[in-house]
Protein backbone atom coordinates (compact mmCIF):
# COMPACT_ATOMS: atom_id res chain seq x y z
CA UNK A 1 0.00 0.00 0.00
CA UNK A 2 1.43 3.32 -0.81
CA UNK A 3 1.14 6.41 1.26
CA UNK A 4 -1.60 7.86 -0.61
CA UNK A 5 -3.64 4.61 0.03
CA UNK A 6 -3.04 5.19 3.82
CA UNK A 7 -3.62 9.10 3.80
CA UNK A 8 -6.70 8.14 2.42
CA UNK A 9 -8.00 5.36 4.77
CA UNK A 10 -6.99 7.52 7.67
CA UNK A 11 -8.84 10.35 6.03
CA UNK A 12 -12.05 8.12 5.46
CA UNK A 13 -11.74 6.71 9.11
CA UNK A 14 -11.65 10.05 10.88
CA UNK A 15 -14.15 11.36 8.16
CA UNK A 16 -17.04 8.22 8.93
CA UNK A 17 -15.53 9.32 13.32
CA UNK A 18 -17.25 12.72 12.87
CA UNK A 19 -20.46 11.48 11.07
CA UNK A 20 -19.54 13.61 7.94
CA UNK A 21 -20.51 13.38 4.27
CA UNK A 22 -18.14 13.35 1.64
CA UNK A 23 -19.60 16.70 0.68
CA UNK A 24 -19.66 18.11 4.20
CA UNK A 25 -15.52 17.21 4.68
CA UNK A 26 -15.12 19.08 1.17
CA UNK A 27 -17.23 22.44 1.99
CA UNK A 28 -14.89 22.58 5.37
CA UNK A 29 -11.86 22.16 3.19
CA UNK A 30 -12.92 24.17 0.47
CA UNK A 31 -12.25 21.31 -2.41
CA UNK A 32 -15.06 19.65 -4.21
CA UNK A 33 -16.87 16.56 -3.29
CA UNK A 34 -15.03 14.50 -6.21
CA UNK A 35 -11.30 15.58 -4.39
CA UNK A 36 -12.25 14.31 -1.03
CA UNK A 37 -13.47 11.07 -2.63
CA UNK A 38 -10.17 10.77 -4.43
CA UNK A 39 -8.21 11.44 -1.67
CA UNK A 40 -9.73 8.68 0.34
CA UNK A 41 -9.72 6.08 -2.46
CA UNK A 42 -5.71 7.07 -2.79
CA UNK A 43 -5.84 8.18 -5.94
CA UNK A 44 -2.49 10.18 -5.71
CA UNK A 45 -3.99 13.60 -6.55
CA UNK A 46 -3.35 14.55 -2.49
CA UNK A 47 -0.93 17.78 -2.35
CA UNK A 48 0.95 18.41 0.92
CA UNK A 49 -1.22 21.42 2.02
CA UNK A 50 -4.33 19.11 1.20
CA UNK A 51 -2.81 16.60 3.57
CA UNK A 52 -1.89 19.15 6.44
CA UNK A 53 -5.78 21.01 6.31
CA UNK A 54 -7.01 17.20 6.88
CA UNK A 55 -4.71 16.12 9.71
CA UNK A 56 -5.54 19.81 11.23
CA UNK A 57 -9.34 19.66 11.09
CA UNK A 58 -9.83 15.59 10.82
CA UNK A 59 -6.86 15.71 13.87
CA UNK A 60 -5.04 13.02 12.65
CA UNK A 61 -1.30 12.99 13.55
CA UNK A 62 1.14 13.76 10.73
CA UNK A 63 3.98 11.58 12.67
CA UNK A 64 1.70 8.04 12.44
CA UNK A 65 0.32 9.25 8.80
CA UNK A 66 3.77 9.68 7.30
CA UNK A 67 6.09 7.29 9.83
CA UNK A 68 3.77 4.39 10.65
CA UNK A 69 4.17 2.08 7.61
CA UNK A 70 1.60 -0.97 8.76
CA UNK A 71 -2.01 0.96 7.53
CA UNK A 72 -3.80 -1.39 9.85
CA UNK A 73 -1.22 -0.16 13.32
CA UNK A 74 -2.00 3.58 11.52
CA UNK A 75 -5.81 3.07 11.99
CA UNK A 76 -5.90 1.88 15.26
CA UNK A 77 -3.09 4.10 16.24
CA UNK A 78 -5.34 6.87 14.97
CA UNK A 79 -8.63 5.97 16.55
CA UNK A 80 -6.70 5.89 20.46
CA UNK A 81 -5.59 9.28 19.55
CA UNK A 82 -9.06 10.80 19.00
CA UNK A 83 -10.62 8.61 21.74
CA UNK A 84 -7.43 10.65 24.21
CA UNK A 85 -8.90 13.90 23.33
CA UNK A 86 -12.05 13.14 24.31
CA UNK A 87 -10.15 12.92 28.20
CA UNK A 88 -9.93 15.59 30.80
CA UNK A 89 -6.14 16.23 31.21
CA UNK A 90 -6.28 14.52 34.64
CA UNK A 91 -7.40 11.48 32.89
CA UNK A 92 -5.00 11.68 30.30
CA UNK A 93 -2.27 11.48 32.88
CA UNK A 94 -3.99 8.86 34.66
CA UNK A 95 -4.07 6.58 31.64
CA UNK A 96 -0.67 7.12 30.25
CA UNK A 97 0.60 6.33 34.06
CA UNK A 98 -1.43 3.29 33.74
CA UNK A 99 0.33 2.28 30.70
CA UNK A 100 3.95 2.87 31.20
CA UNK A 101 3.15 0.11 34.30
CA UNK A 102 1.71 -2.38 31.85
CA UNK A 103 4.84 -2.05 29.76
CA UNK A 104 7.03 -3.01 32.66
Amino acid sequence: MNVYEKMGQLIRQAREEKGWTHQELADKMGIDEDAVKGHEEGDGSLMTDEAIGYCNLLNISCDIAIYEENVEDALRMERICRELLELSQEQFIRVVKAAGCMRK
